[in-house]
């Protein structure tokens, strides 16, 4: 009786996982640019409008070697959270326990542009964080050996 009940719940366990990986998204086994992304995932191509369409070919979603922060993330993430805890303003206090998502492109440089949060409407202490996000030194995303501009989203919560 003890080895049913173990067999029974295995079977359980074994049914919830398989259901649960029939939903999830795919994620790509090559590289991707934003363009590509879209044309495979019609339904999700508006959480790129705020890409220029000229630009979706050049900016890369998936990458064979994803950027990193020079510094590493510990120290961006720490530098976030003096950016927050020097800010006495009302802003940062608004936002806590919230989380908020910084999307941005990286160039084939390292370089910050296009910031952009899921925040309907920025503040004072989502500018901070912005600002200390695009003074961060990260490395460029790679294809095939090759740097390239690419997608990276940043998830910060308060």
């Amino acid at each position: 009786m003890k080895y049913f009940i173990l067999y029974a719940f295995t079977l359980i366990l074994m049914g919830t996982a398989c259901k649960s990986t029939e939903t999830r998204p795919t994620i790509p086994t090559k590289p991707q640019t934003i363009a590509q992304f879209n044309e495979e995932n019609s339904e999700r191509t508006d959480q790129h409008n705020w890409i220029d369409e000229s630009e979706r070919n050049e900016i890369w979603v998936f990458v064979d070697e994803f950027p990193s922060v020079v510094k590493g993330m510990r120290d961006l993430q720490q530098r976030i959270s003096m950016t927050v805890n020097r800010n006495s303003s009302v802003d940062c206090a608004t936002l806590k326990d919230e989380q908020v998502v910084y999307s941005f492109v990286i160039d084939e440089n390292g370089n910050i542009s296009k910031i952009k949060s899921n925040l309907e409407e920025s503040n004072d202490c989502s500018d901070l964080i912005e600002i200390t996000i695009s003074s961060t030194e990260f490395t460029a995303g790679k294809v095939d050996g090759k740097p390239v501009s690419t997608l990276f989203a940043l998830p910060v919560n308060f």
